[in-house]
């Protein structure tokens, strides 16, 4: 059946190509939403190592996936280590897994989160997402599809929530705002999911840094209130 709604979105295109549209490319190039942070209070550089990232059970019964190293499989174009899922091999089906970074706290200096990572997941079947307390967040670029919404396919972790799903994605840059979760210590999974068929390399996580942007905001201080100090 994947194969033949595949074969019907490649003719639907065509047919809009024929009727004087603009030329579709096959393959999804996101743009880069960066945090623009001027501070940065959490720096996770996995090219310097894991920055003590945690794979996690995100939902029973799904199959682990998260691995730490250097990928060197040739379609997948990183020369650093990172965090991925199945480093030199596509993701297994039926996959499950979370990953989970260090807790902190939503401050004035580390309410914005900007996460490096690169993708390569079957469309709308097999995806991606963020949550932080068990709550699902969005980029500011917002999650491209609704993930496994077919009745006969199953995507541990992640079916029928918003997230990240696409054949040859590529890099992305995506930039997520904590500021609802101000004052609580938080704790972020990343999480990934597969049903039962169709494999591509998936997702394959470079940096993720969290700090601010502008000044950090002080308090404001009357000139009767400075005067007071002194009486």
């Amino acid at each position: 059946m994947k194969r033949v709604l595949v074969v019907l979105s490649i003719l639907a295109l065509a047919g809009a190509a024929n009727a004087g549209s603009p030329p579709i490319h096959m393959e999804i190039l996101r743009a880069d939403d960066s945090c623009e942070l001027t501070v940065v209070t959490y720096d996770w550089d996995f090219a310097q190592g894991d920055q003590g990232f945690m794979p996690a059970v995100c939902e029973t019964g799904g199959m682990p996936v998260w691995e730490y190293g250097v990928e060197a499989n040739p379609e997948v174009p990183l020369d650093v280590a990172c965090w991925g899922t199945i480093l030199n091999a596509d993701y297994v089906n039926d996959s499950g897994d979370g990953l989970l970074a260090p807790l902190f706290t939503v401050t004035d200096s580390a309410y914005l989160m900007e996460v490096s990572h690169w993708l390569d997941i079957e469309t709308n079947y097999d995806g991606c997402n963020v949550s932080v307390n068990g709550t699902v967040i969005e980029p500011y670029t917002v999650y491209p599809a609704t993930l496994s919404t077919s009745t006969n396919y199953y995507a541990f972790c992640v079916d029928m929530e918003q997230g990240w799903t696409g054949h040859d994605i590529m890099q992305s840059l995506d930039c997520f705002d904590l500021s609802a979760f101000m004052g609580e210590e938080v704790q972020v999974s990343f999480d990934f999911g597969s049903d039962s068929s169709v494999t591509y390399p998936g997702q394959y996580l470079l940096y993720v840094k969290v700090g601010a942007a502008g000044s950090t905001p002080t308090e404001g201080t009357t000139w009767g209130a400075i005067k007071g100090l002194f009486q």
